[in-house]
């Protein structure tokens, strides 16, 4: 039996508001509008850092997802990224190809993810990268919520192949 496959879809072209806001330059003294990221954090700690990943295979094994704040990322290095998600309402027996999109991030782009938006990343080709990142301070600690993926998908990791819309 051979492994699902799935290729990334641009964030600007995949319908990412059923996921989270995606996050794209504007110029300065731009006002705030609807396309903006909103925040929620239920709790007042707030923790902001640039967080160091080490290079990681291109398979998607396992997902996360945090019930009780929005969570952003941007990378900090201006390398192209992917990020694999899925929608928030699905419950983790769910979590599969056909469930699953993968979100190709030019280097300049963020994201803001809902509350509860399973996923799995940032993915990259180079040995190690950079990435901002808005959280609670204790995420990791208490909202945490990881699932294992029934089969294992083989993410690919080539701009090039990026659809053009979904």
């Amino acid at each position: 039996m051979t492994a699902a496959t799935l290729t990334s879809f641009p964030l600007q072209n995949c319908r990412f508001e059923r996921f989270g806001t995606a996050i794209i330059p504007v110029d300065d003294m731009t006002p705030h509008s609807d396309v903006d990221a909103h925040l929620k954090f239920e709790g007042a700690d707030l923790r902001y850092y640039v967080m160091r990943l080490r290079h990681r295979p291109a398979v998607l094994a396992s997902m996360t997802r945090h019930q009780r704040a929005t969570q952003c990322l941007g990378s900090a290095d201006a390398q192209p990224w992917w990020l694999a998600v899925a929608a928030p309402e699905l419950l983790p027996e769910e979590l599969c190809a056909a469930s699953v999109q993968l979100v190709y991030v030019h280097p300049g782009e963020a994201v803001k993810l809902h509350q509860g938006t399973w996923h799995a990343g940032p993915f990259f080709h180079e040995p190690s990268a950079l990435f901002y990142n808005l959280e609670l301070g204790d995420t990791n600690l208490t909202d945490h919520n990881f699932q294992a993926l029934t089969a294992p998908i083989k993410l690919m990791l080539d701009p090039s192949l990026s659809s053009p819309s979904s």
